[in-house]
């Protein structure tokens, strides 16, 4: 199905209810649907790079819209959290970033920020031949040695270089680590870890951390709605 109605859509696109009955959906890809843009619309209703889904459809069919230094050409290709878009012509580069109002909006960034991308760890798995796989949260991912991958946790950030994989660096989900919110009601808040507070069992995902933003507020959320983004500052662009 190429199209839902506008209220079965994610709440969050920023499509208006009134003037568009159906919206297109996103299709299976990195990131869920519903926590994903497809990418007519993230062109035409958040970058403005046309007007109509039909411009929209043509400008991303010629191979001008660039994904995680990838051309796609499907007007359905679901972009989400941290994505790096270039809009070749236009020689703009753009980076999705969680937003307290619309969960990932795109910002505009240098071309210098377009080089990397940041993406976390959700589990790591042995595979065939004893090395060890992380798995990432966009769909990717890397393979390395044991001894490699001991150098690595489950919620960690990797700095990746796009389009390859080549790992420039992590930041580790701890305290006094930058970091950000990127679900839960507090979605697009940033800050300082100041506390880590481990469930029972060792259970990551129950976890509770802490953040101080740069006005001293206090913010707590599950663990596994924070994206460590820095060490004493974010090294992307935030909201």
């Amino acid at each position: 199905m190429a199209h839902i109605t506008r209220f079965e859509a994610p709440w969050f696109l920023k499509v208006s209810k009134k003037e568009y009955k159906w919206v297109v959906r996103a299709n299976p890809g990195p990131h869920p649907i519903l926590k994903a843009i497809p990418l007519a619309i993230l062109v035409r209703d958040y970058l403005g790079y046309a007007r109509t889904l039909k411009e929209a459809k043509r400008i991303i069919s010629t191979g001008l819209v660039y994904v995680d230094g990838r051309p796609r050409k499907d007007y359905k290709y679901p972009v989400g959290l941290m994505d790096v878009i270039y809009v070749r012509g236009a020689e703009k580069y753009y980076r999705m970033v969680p937003d307290t109002k619309r969960v990932i909006v795109p910002v505009e960034i240098s071309k210098d920020e377009a080089s990397f991308k940041l993406v976390r760890i959700v589990n790591k798995t042995t595979v065939k031949g004893g090395r060890i796989q992380l798995n990432l949260e966009d769909g990717r991912n890397v393979l390395l040695t044991p001894e490699e991958a001991k150098n690595y946790s489950t919620y960690d950030t990797l700095k990746i270089e796009i389009p390859n994989q080549t790992i420039l660096g992590k930041f580790e989900l701890a305290q006094g680590n930058y970091a950000v919110i990127v679900g839960g009601r507090n979605v697009g808040a940033h800050g300082r870890i100041t506390e880590i507070r481990l469930a029972a069992f060792k259970r990551l995902k129950y976890s509770i951390v802490t953040l101080t933003d740069s006005s001293g507020k206090e913010i707590r959320t599950n663990m596994m709605n924070v994206m460590a983004v820095g060490k004493e500052a974010p090294v992307v662009k935030l909201q």
